[in-house]
């Protein structure tokens, strides 16, 4: 008996020790996942920072010129840190998007704009060409100065900016981060039963 006693004592600590061995090799693993992840953290959440920041500037100049009562146009110069290379950033109507590639992966973020603008698309790259795209469809009628459009002009222009808002959430404007971008507010003037209105489109390039 006292063989076969001794026998279930050297059973069950070897039992407790491959254990504690299983626990300490389990532990030391995750420990060193740990150490070669919290840098790459580190650095997604600088990069996510960086991104958001962008994203804010731009969303609040884009946000400043859409509010304006007057034709105007101002200029933006993007502030990407040197050294980095690998962020595109992406106009639609309603959204401004955010990408870089890092060695973790791709980092991805958006902020939405409280209205509607109209960056270059397929149908046109600036503000003039867009007043060519609405005379050739509205007779000549521009609604700058005198050239006022009608109220049935209008109906045809919001049924243009869906279609250029449709296109855009499918392929967002990108514009070259070396460059200036120009937002401007393009004010139009037309005829209605009730006197004389104006709606303001604002369009967004390079």
């Amino acid at each position: 008996m006292s063989g076969l006693s001794k026998f279930h004592k050297n059973e069950r600590g070897w039992a407790d020790y491959l254990i504690t061995r299983a626990g300490i090799l389990i532990f030391c693993s995750i420990l060193l996942l740990l150490v070669f992840k919290i840098p790459a953290l580190f650095t997604q959440q600088n990069e996510i920072g960086m991104l958001d920041a962008q994203l804010c500037s731009l969303t609040s100049f884009i946000e400043g010129v859409d509010g304006s009562k007057i034709r105007s146009s101002q200029c933006y110069e993007f502030d990407i840190p040197p050294g980095i290379e690998n962020i595109t950033i992406g106009i639609s109507s309603g959204f401004v998007c955010a990408n870089s590639q890092i060695d973790t992966g791709g980092v991805t973020r958006a902020q939405a704009l409280i209205r509607g603008v109209y960056p270059s698309n397929s149908l046109w790259n600036n503000s003039s060409e867009m007043m060519l795209v609405i005379a050739d469809m509205c007779d000549n009628r521009t609604g700058l100065g005198d050239n006022l459009l009608n109220e049935s002009d209008m109906q045809h222009i919001d049924t243009l900016l869906y279609q250029v808002k449709t296109e855009l959430a499918n392929e967002s404007y990108i514009p070259d981060t070396t460059r200036s971008l120009i937002a401007e507010k393009v004010m139009l003037d037309y005829r209605t039963p009730g006197g004389i209105q104006r709606r303001g489109i604002t369009v967004v390039y390079q």
